[in-house]
C-alpha cells in the first residue's frame, strides 16, 4: 500500500491528475449529456457500455 501510495504523492508532484474510476466514469456520463457526444464517440469508436461495464466490475 506504501508503494501505492508513494507513486501517487510522486505522479501528483509530476503534475498529474490523479483519479479513481468512479471519478472518471461520473465525468465520462456527465460529457455524455452533452449534444456532441454522440459525434465524439462515433468518431472515436467508443461503446461507453464496455466501458461502464469494466468500471462496475472494479468497483
Amino acid at each position: 500500500m506504501m508503494t501505492r501510495k508513494t507513486a501517487s504523492i510522486r505522479f501528483s508532484q509530476a503534475g498529474v491528475v490523479v483519479a479513481d474510476g468512479s471519478s472518471v466514469m461520473t465525468e465520462i456520463l456527465a460529457d455524455t449529456a452533452s449534444n456532441q457526444a454522440g459525434d465524439v464517440y462515433s468518431a472515436l469508436s467508443v461503446d461507453w457500455t464496455i466501458h461502464v461495464g469494466q468500471v462496475r466490475e472494479t468497483a
